[in-house]
């Protein structure tokens, strides 16, 4: 695994893939909705005096412009798309995201936010807003990991969030996700091809007090799993800052995958955060090349960041 210099490196592109994350859509009132008890009236307390005005449904348009403008592929969101997961969210987030396109040109996991509440996960309110992106109109829902073929490329989107214990955001990919992702790689790279697996938890340390309230805590054994297997490159959400790190298996010298976070899509419009950013990646061949964008507040828009 090779990670080129879009900017400087010639050659020719296989798949442009953009990557948005926590996006953190909330709609104007949707505060005095109802089925604002329990977990959510924590989570709105926690809206209000931590998040108020960090993220902004305006970054999020614009990113999804950009994306069009770029005319990439494919895109994958990495989760919470919302903060409490209300309908209103659901709702505002399918309308803001409906531009990206369906199944064939977008994908969308969960993130810990979007299954924040029990009675929207039994419900499936994740499942019905954004299943068709996973598994079709026509496909069969529920069934994880989703794999989509794009030829020479796998897309691999892994379901980590779960219902955890109240305060606590963790995730579980869990040893049969584990199983199917690490046949689809070994699969993929007998038939020469990369695989991109997305998920919503991120693999690297964030601290103490992250690790104890929102790790996905089988992360040594996802971690292992996906260097051994040779994926080519992973992505995450769920921590806000971008990161990247790349992970060594018993493949071989020189051998590694590439982990990346793009970090939060929507922040920094009020001057709270940093600014709102997304990735494009364009795989080919083994190799990942990375253009970043940032939000620029004066012009409205996102941009490229110079390397």
């Amino acid at each position: 695994m090779k990670v080129m210099n879009p900017t400087s490196t010639c050659y020719y592109p296989s798949m442009r893939i953009a990557h948005l994350s926590d996006l953190h859509l909330f709609p104007e009132g949707a505060l005095w909705t109802s089925g604002m008890f329990n977990r959510r009236l924590l989570g709105a307390f926690n809206l209000v005096l931590v998040r108020n005005g960090v993220h902004s449904i305006d970054v999020a348009r614009a990113a999804v412009r950009e994306v069009v403008e770029q005319k990439v592929d494919h895109t994958v969101i990495t989760g919470d798309l919302t903060n409490l997961a209300l309908e209103s969210e659901f709702r505002l987030a399918s309308e803001v995201l409906a531009p990206l396109g369906g199944y064939e040109r977008l994908t969308i996991v969960p993130g810990n936010h979007d299954y924040y509440a029990p009675v929207a996960v039994h419900a499936g309110a994740f499942e019905r807003w954004f299943g068709p992106t996973l598994w079709g109109k026509d496909g069969k829902s529920g069934e994880w990991p989703v794999v989509k073929d794009q030829g020479d490329i796998v897309l691999v989107a892994v379901r980590t969030a779960m219902i955890p214990p109240v305060t606590r955001a963790w995730g579980l990919v869990g040893k049969d996700q584990l199983l199917k992702i690490r046949r689809v790689i070994d699969e993929a790279r007998g038939q020469g091809k990369d695989t991109l697996v997305f998920m919503h938890h991120n693999l690297h340390h964030r601290g103490f007090v992250q690790e104890k309230l929102g790790r996905l805590v089988d992360k040594s054994e996802a971690a292992e799993m996906l260097a051994d297997a040779g994926a080519t490159l992973v992505l995450h959400g769920h921590d806000h800052r971008e990161h990247e790190m790349v992970l060594t298996g018993e493949r071989g010298e020189g051998a590694g995958t590439l982990v990346v976070g793009c970090g939060s899509t929507t922040t920094g419009l009020s001057g709270r955060g940093r600014p709102g950013r997304f990735n494009i990646y364009t795989i080919e061949d083994g190799n990942v090349g990375i253009e970043r964008w940032r939000y620029l507040a004066s012009q409205k828009r996102f941009l490229p960041l110079a390397e």
